[in-house]
């Protein structure tokens, strides 16, 4: 395919971005403070969130195991943070994954030596596209209890909310914000703050170039991850495996090499 062909086929697929593909979500709320806010500002109804930093496809590392690649992790000023995950399949915003997810965060949390009680409030939020519990509500929301109080909240500060994408009274925040997720037109999206950002991400000349970098930046990211799969099994050869995916041999090579601690 001609590179020319490509960047018409990247263009399409801007075109047609949601805020609900994990994609677009990113750009949209990558380094975005004010987009930021607003978001969290109307799944959590707190209205004094101010965000300090938020990073798109942010990745934590396992020594021990499986890795967490977060849609978007933000933090306020008061060191809280936030970890914001679109899912189209309910089964990718399981309960587990976002206990993994959760805790994945936690240990970020705290410098080496500070004690425990100086761990932050930790938010797992799920915006899934169908509704997760079945009951219709716009979001759910979990912390831990103690069964034996009356299931009064533990204190933990850790919680999990899931935001249902079917919920869509557009006369309360949530329901107005699910509609705005949806939208693939811009001027369709009711709040002007993300109208605005969506407009410039697909009906700008500056907007689209970066939106085309982040979907090459997106495809290089998942051939290494196919690379490194197809290392460990170990049933092709480097060579083979670079022809397949397209990836210079000497770099595939360099991701084979053993890391030295």
């Amino acid at each position: 395919m001609s590179e020319a062909t490509q960047h018409e086929k990247d263009l399409q697929a801007i075109a047609e971005f949601r805020m609900f593909d994990d994609t677009f979500m990113s750009a949209v709320f990558d380094g975005q403070i004010a987009e930021t806010e607003l978001l969290l500002r109307v799944v959590l109804g707190q209205d004094d969130i101010q965000v300090e930093t938020s990073e798109a496809q942010f990745y934590l590392s396992n020594i021990y195991g499986h890795e967490a690649k977060l849609d978007i992790l933000a933090r306020d000023r008061q060191g809280k943070a936030y970890n914001v995950e679109v899912q189209r399949v309910l089964s990718g915003a399981s309960v587990q994954r976002a206990r993994f997810n959760g805790a994945m965060v936690d240990v970020t949390l705290l410098k080496k030596g500070e004690p425990h009680q100086n761990l932050p409030d930790r938010y797992t939020i799920f915006i899934t596209e169908d509704d997760m519990f079945g009951k219709g509500l716009p979001a759910y929301h979990a912390c831990n209890t103690i069964a034996e109080l009356e299931n009064t909240p533990l204190g933990d500060g850790g919680y999990i909310v899931y935001v249902n994408g079917q919920y869509r009274n557009t006369d309360t925040p949530i329901g107005k914000l699910m509609h705005d997720f949806f939208c693939v037109n811009a001027d369709e999206i009711l709040n002007p703050l993300l109208k605005d950002r969506v407009k410039y991400l697909k009906e700008t000349e500056g907007g689209r170039n970066e939106m085309c970098q982040i979907m090459e930046n997106r495809i290089n990211e998942e051939k290494i991850e196919l690379a490194k799969k197809e290392i460990a099994l170990g049933e092709l050869t480097l060579a083979q495996i670079a022809r397949a995916l397209q990836l210079p041999l000497p770099f595939v090579e360099e991701l084979a090499r053993p890391k030295i601690a």
